[in-house]
């Protein structure tokens, strides 16, 4: 029914058109063509005019009423330190375009209604006026030179980069289809190599495993930048063109796949400074669409986008992030485990794994003296027994592991550091095979580990070793956690005489 309705109105509104027509080639004929058309030139003119009027008070009104959406102005000012410069171009562009616009279409209309048609009118032929010339083309070359000179100065000042003074954060960004991958420098401060051709399933930016500066680099989405802080941008791209863009940054820098590029900006503002602004204005005065019991401003965060058509799912590209103070953004980065720690150390893809980093040389020296200590601190010696977890064999066999070393190493010097100790080793096995072979195997470990300690100047004196076999489990031997649990070697340590083995043997081990 209302199709029809809708069918029965166009068919009428058509019918009036019509009419309108037919009334107009009467009045044509009552009044004579050239009054009507005199006429109708009058109120075309007229109506350009009040048109004119209408057009720039509207054009005029809304860009001042969504100016701060638009052009970048109140809640919308730079967060960043170089921020303020482009805004200032921008108002001096606008400035200059909108004079040219309101002068252009006064002059456009005027004229359509100063020159419209008279009955007996001539127009004046002009084929060259060299005044005219030159003010048209003088006039827009001065501007547009002062704009550009402005516009190279303020290029040059922004996209400058860091000096070898200069005290910054280096991060990167990777656009891929459909995301950003963000990669932050761990302790050491430094970015590592990357290559596409290393790319896989398990290495998703082509970072060189073998370039050591890899090793605490850190991959996040959201994330936390420092506020006074100068932020230099590696920007990069897997598959197709992307854009890296912090719109209240003022940061815009395309990601090239192939072609790195950089920017460097300093967030002057931090996202809770941000928000208390937010909050004094009306657009901001209300509930956030995903959570109700909060106001706009205090949800708002600040935007990583991609400003590049990039495909279908584009629009997903979108990542929030924070600016805070500095010693926030230290203890956000230390929580954060580096990738190659967490996904590739020790695996089939980690070239690496014969050597320890000095990092983790530190750690486990730090959890090794911290428990040989804590033992030696008990006025009993019940305690006393540390597993080596980091000291293994070969499987079946008596010859340490090359990564045995480092523990050991720290045994060593232990020991030295405390020549008043004792220690007895205790080798361990699982049930798999024959007991009197895993006695046997376990015996000649704990004499292997036993010769070592002596090598690095231990006195034989003070060291005793013994093997257990499969007698001591600490674990369930059904399932391989617990076997390999179980092939371990311990560390009795005593200020007092060495125990004999068998009272040892049921000895709790840490």
């Amino acid at each position: 029914m209302s199709t029809l309705i809708v069918i029965i109105c166009i068919a009428l509104l058509l019918l009036i058109v019509l009419q309108i027509g037919r009334v107009r080639d009467l009045a044509k004929q009552l009044r004579g063509a050239a009054e009507v058309e005199a006429r109708n030139t009058k109120m075309t003119g007229i109506y350009l005019v009040v048109f004119m009027v209408a057009f720039l008070v509207v054009a005029t009104g809304s860009a001042y009423y969504y100016k701060n959406y638009m052009l970048g102005y109140g809640p919308h000012e730079s967060a960043s330190a170089h921020g303020g410069r482009i805004d200032s171009m921008m108002n001096v562009t606008l400035a200059v375009t909108y004079i040219v616009f309101i002068l252009t279409h006064i002059l456009l209309f005027w004229y359509a209604y100063k020159f419209k048609h008279r009955q007996g009118g001539k127009a004046e032929f002009i084929s060259h006026n060299n005044t005219l010339e030159i003010v048209w083309t003088g006039i827009p070359a001065i501007v547009m030179t002062f704009l550009v000179i402005g516009g190279l100065d303020a290029w040059n000042e922004i996209m400058g980069d860091v000096g070898s003074d200069d005290d910054y954060i280096e991060i990167e960004a990777t656009g891929y289809q459909f995301a950003w991958q963000m990669r932050f420098p761990g302790e050491d401060g430094l970015l590592g190599r990357k290559d596409f051709r290393l790319i896989d399933g398990t290495n998703q930016l082509g970072q060189d495993w073998t370039d050591l500066k890899n090793a605490d680099d850190i991959l996040v989405n959201n994330f936390k930048l420092p506020v006074g802080k100068k932020i230099r941008v590696r920007i990069t791209a897997k598959d197709v063109l992307h854009d890296f863009y912090l719109p209240q940054f003022r940061v815009k820098m395309d990601a090239v796949p192939g072609l790195p590029t950089y920017f460097v900006f300093t967030p002057k503002k931090t996202t809770k400074e941000w928000r208390k602004e937010l909050s004094q204005y009306e657009e901001y005065q209300i509930p956030d669409p995903n959570d109700s019991e909060k106001m706009l401003w205090e949800t708002s965060n600040f935007e990583l986008a991609c400003a590049e058509l990039c495909g279908i799912g584009h629009w997903s590209m979108q990542r929030t992030f924070e600016v805070v103070e500095e010693d926030e953004y230290e203890a956000w980065l230390a929580e954060q485990t580096p990738f190659y720690l967490s996904n590739i150390r020790f695996t089939d893809a980690d070239p690496n794994q014969g050597m320890l980093f000095p990092a983790e040389i530190q750690q486990r020296r730090q959890e090794f003296n911290t428990e040989a200590n804590t033992a030696l601190e008990t006025p009993e010696d019940d305690d006393n027994t540390l597993i080596l977890k980091y000291v293994t064999f070969e499987t079946g066999s008596a010859q340490l592991t090359e990564l045995s070393r480092y523990q050991l190493d720290d045994a060593i010097a232990f020991l030295q550091k405390n020549e008043d100790v004792n220690s007895l080793l205790k080798g361990h096995t699982d049930n798999t095979g024959d007991p009197e072979a895993n006695l046997s195997l376990s015996d000649r470990r704990a004499a292997v580990v036993r010769d070592y300690l002596i090598k690095g100047g231990i006195d034989a004196g003070r060291l005793s070793s013994s093997g257990f076999g499969q007698s001591a489990p600490i674990a369930d031997n059904s399932t391989e956690d617990g076997r390999q649990a179980n092939r371990r070697t311990e560390l009795y340590v005593t200020r007092g005489a060495l125990p004999a083995a068998a009272t040892t043997l049921n000895t709790p081990s840490k």
